[in-house]
């Protein structure tokens, strides 16, 4: 709408259409007062003169010598269509048409004069008569509503007259601005050739118009002295482009190689320290269970402090080989469900008051092929996004496992039973630039020090080397929802597995 009204044809329709506002007013009102003038000034006229021709009658004839004739003159005046009502006053006696009423008001009214004195659709006028002796006066009544209905055809003609002279004004306005801007459009079309780069564009016009053949002629000398430079600087820019885009590749790979040596270095740090503080942990836990009978209720959470402290050291050395992956290693059947379970009560005591933890862990028994502590970090990782995800306004953490059938492409495509675990947050949500990266390593939205960014790269690798798949849903305000799908296994043999492919 702004770039129409701003084109040449919108200003130029805008400016007939604000020229005639302005005067359509002015030639409305004075075609009007004209056109009234001139029909009430006939009407008038009309009438006095009638009426007084009527007077002259009363005056030079014998009218006034009985009231019969009197009559007779009077009737006839109304008959013929042009007085309403028709009375002769002489020496004090009123006398009346009989072809129609006489007003009671005839002698209080008096003379109108103007022809908008009254509103009752008549205009009076009174004429004074005199004969000898005899004095009087004669009161005629003329019906006003056909020169009113005059007056308003008239006015509506004016009207459509008026928005007649608009309408073309306008349509002339809007093919002069097509006819003005037709050679304008043509140089756009060569400017805009010349600037996708066709260097044989000519930039000219067949207008006759002097200032539109200048404003050609000058931009067609300007396109001569930028079409070499153009292609000079192209050339540069392209060479530089390539020399930035190679410097840019071994940039990302000396950071790449950089970050996975600190990592690696940075890890074995943390194993050993950690090693050191499990080590007692892991000792005094054992001489407690010793110490204690079978039947101490205690005894449940020792022992759940110990299986935490061993896959912790696991969970360390794991870390130590993701970014040196290698063949060690064999998978197991896991059960899916119970190590789920398991991952949501190590989880239980990081959950703050105000989210929710709903469970929908289904498919019982059904189990997977990979190693159950990388499960269980894989869980503990989901959750602990999701709980961050609402740290501030609380919310619903939903997890379920389920069995799909899936029905296998080929016949030596994958099983058809797939365990699909959901990892689903009320938190506020990623757009799409966020999920595009967020498997990427080192990418993070959390603060600095909140957050390393290896988490889900760590989830995808892990489920990507059981034979899995990671997909996620989400939205800015409407949570996020993770879901991994593995291949169920079709027995419960433990015998040898096949070794997986390295994370």
């Amino acid at each position: 709408m702004k770039r129409s009204l701003n084109s040449l044809m919108g200003r130029l329709a805008l400016l007939q259409l604000l020229i005639y506002a302005v005067l359509l007013p002015i030639l409305f009102f004075r075609l009007d007062a004209m056109v009234r003038a001139n029909v009430v000034s006939t009407f008038t006229q009309h009438a006095r003169a009638y009426a007084g021709s009527v007077a002259k009658e009363f005056e030079l004839g014998d009218v006034l010598e009985s009231a019969s004739r009197t009559i007779v003159v009077l009737d006839g005046s109304v008959e013929s269509a042009a007085c309403v009502y028709a009375a002769a006053e002489v020496n004090g006696r009123l006398i009346g048409t009989s072809a129609a009423e006489t007003p009671a008001w005839v002698q209080s009214r008096g003379d109108d004069v103007g022809f908008f004195k009254s509103a009752d659709g008549i205009y009076a006028v009174v004429v004074p008569i005199r004969r000898g002796a005899k004095a009087g006066a004669l009161y005629l009544g003329f019906d006003k509503r056909p020169t009113l209905e005059q007056i308003e055809t008239a006015r509506r003609h004016i009207i459509e007259a008026l928005l007649a002279y608009g309408i073309a004004s306008l349509f002339a306005a809007v093919l002069l601005a097509r006819w003005m801007s037709a050679p304008l459009a043509q140089l756009r079309l060569a400017s805009r050739r010349v600037a996708s780069g066709d260097a044989t564009a000519h930039l000219g016009t067949t207008s006759r118009m002097v200032e539109i053949q200048d404003l050609a002629r000058d931009l067609e000398l300007m396109r001569c002295e930028l079409v070499g430079s153009a292609e000079k600087l192209r050339a540069e820019i392209r060479q530089r482009q390539l020399e930035q885009a190679e410097r840019a590749v071994l940039e990302s790979q000396l950071r790449h190689e950089q970050r996975l040596a600190t990592i690696g270095t940075f890890s074995a740090g943390i194993a050993h320290e950690f090693n050191n503080i499990l080590v007692p942990l892991t000792l005094f836990t054992e001489e407690s269970l010793d110490e204690i009978g079978s039947q101490q209720p205690v005894r449940a959470n020792l022992e759940r402090i110990l299986r935490a402290a061993a896959r912790a050291g696991s969970v360390v050395s794991k870390l130590l080989t993701f970014s040196r992956p290698t063949g060690e290693g064999r998978p197991e059947p896991v059960d899916l469900a119970a190590v789920t379970n398991e991952a949501l009560d190590l989880s239980q005591a990081l959950i703050p008051p105000n989210v929710e933890l709903v469970r929908g862990i289904g498919a019982q028994g059904e189990r997977v092929l990979g190693d159950p502590t990388l499960l269980n970090q894989v869980i503990l990782n989901l959750c602990t996004n999701a709980v961050h995800a609402m740290r501030e306004h609380g919310g619903t953490l939903t997890v379920t496992v389920a069995t799909l059938e899936r029905a296998p492409e080929r016949s030596e495509g994958p099983a058809s039973r797939v365990l699909q675990l959901r990892v689903r947050d009320t938190g506020h949500g990623m757009n799409a630039a966020t999920r595009e990266r967020i498997f990427e390593p080192f990418f993070t939205t959390r603060e600095v020090g909140q957050g390393s960014g290896f988490g889900l790269s760590i989830v995808h690798g892990i489920i990507a080397s059981m034979g899995g798949s990671v997909s996620v849903v989400s939205a800015v305000g409407a949570g996020s929802e993770f879901t991994i799908e593995l291949p169920a296994l079709a027995s419960a043999s433990t015998g040898p597995l096949p070794h997986p492919s390295p994370v």
